[in-house]
């Protein structure tokens, strides 16, 4: 018997939209021009603990009346190169991620279009980094060489398998979103 595959919509919200979210494909943006300049996607596997912190934000970030103007939130899931057709035509751009730091798990690390100082060393072409998928996209997406991307990593002290965040980075959320929220104005 062959297993399912179940893709989880992408969660997108603009600050337009303050009656809630509105779930969406993250394929391409239909009319092909985004309805708001700076697109801010949450990465990250919610099934690996902590290492879903990124889509946690943005379901917060997305449900949160203080968010910018012309600002629309993505959960990207685990896969940045699916979010790849709405990211065209984007001035800005803010990746939400985990980065595994065991000493300060809920420490924001910022790079902002600098990411020379993070490995990206890829174990095999099937798994990513966002630092590496971010590299590609602009290598094949001339537009997206003229887009601003900032990452917004948030330390965490491990990822393993089952669902929801350490108590330790789940008592952190409300900084962590005011924390988020500053970085995007």
């Amino acid at each position: 018997m062959a297993a399912a595959v179940v893709r989880r919509p992408a969660l997108v919200r603009s600050a337009a939209s303050a009656n809630g979210a509105t779930l969406l494909g993250m394929g391409p943006n239909p009319g092909n021009r985004p309805s708001k300049p700076h697109l801010v996607i949450g990465l990250g596997n919610p099934n690996m603990g902590d290492e879903g912190v990124g889509c946690l934000l943005a379901e917060k970030l997305a449900a949160d009346p203080r968010l910018p103007q012309g600002v629309e939130v993505a959960d990207g899931g685990a896969d940045l190169l699916a979010c790849a057709g709405r990211m065209t035509g984007r001035q800005r751009i803010t990746l939400i991620d985990a980065i595994l730091d065991p000493g300060k798990p809920g420490a924001l690390h910022v790079f902002d279009g600098d990411f020379s100082g993070l490995a990206v060393d890829q174990p095999d072409a099937h798994s990513l980094s966002a630092v590496a998928a971010v590299r590609l996209l602009q290598l094949t997406d001339p537009e997206l060489r003229r887009a601003r991307f900032k990452l917004v990593a948030v330390a965490i002290g491990s990822a393993g398998l089952g669902p929801g965040l350490s108590p330790e980075l789940e008592a952190q959320l409300p900084s962590l979103v005011d924390r988020v929220l500053a970085e995007l104005g």
